[in-house]
C-alpha cells in the first residue's frame, strides 16, 4: 500500500502547505522532500449527459415523445406475489420528490399481475 495511505495505520494522509505529511489517526509524520517520488495523479472527467433543458426545442420534443411510450422493462429473479412465477419484469420511475427513492413497478409475465414498491 502506498501514497496517500499511512504506512503505520493505513489511514489517509494529509499534506499541509509546508509539505508536512500528517496522519490524523496515529503519530506518523513525514515531509514531501523525504519521498522518493512526489505523488502525482491525473484524472479525466468522463462523458456527461447533456441535461434536457440545455437541448434544443426539437431535441426536447423528440425526447418527450419517447418518454410517452411504454417504459423499457428488465427482468429479475423475483417470485410473483400472486402466482409465484420465479421471474418478473420491472422498471423504475421517479414519482415522488427528488430526495426520495424511486417507485419500482413489477409485472408477472405468467399471470399479468402488477404491483409496485416505493424504495
Amino acid at each position: 500500500m502506498g501514497w496517500p495511505f499511512c504506512p503505520s495505520c493505513r489511514s489517509t494522509l494529509t499534506v499541509d502547505r509546508n509539505g508536512t505529511i500528517l496522519c490524523h489517526m496515529c503519530p506518523y509524520r513525514s515531509h514531501l522532500s523525504q519521498l522518493p517520488v512526489i505523488p502525482e495523479a491525473i484524472t479525466y472527467s468522463g462523458f456527461r449527459a447533456i441535461p434536457l433543458w440545455a437541448k434544443s426545442d426539437k431535441e426536447q420534443e423528440a425526447l418527450l415523445q419517447q418518454s410517452v411510450e411504454e417504459p423499457t422493462k428488465a427482468t429479475i429473479q423475483e417470485p410473483c406475489v400472486a402466482c409465484g412465477y420465479p421471474e418478473v419484469f420491472y422498471y423504475t420511475v421517479q414519482l415522488r420528490s427528488v430526495d426520495e427513492g424511486q417507485t419500482v413497478f413489477y409485472e408477472c409475465p405468467n399471470c399479468k399481475h402488477n404491483w409496485s414498491i416505493n424504495n
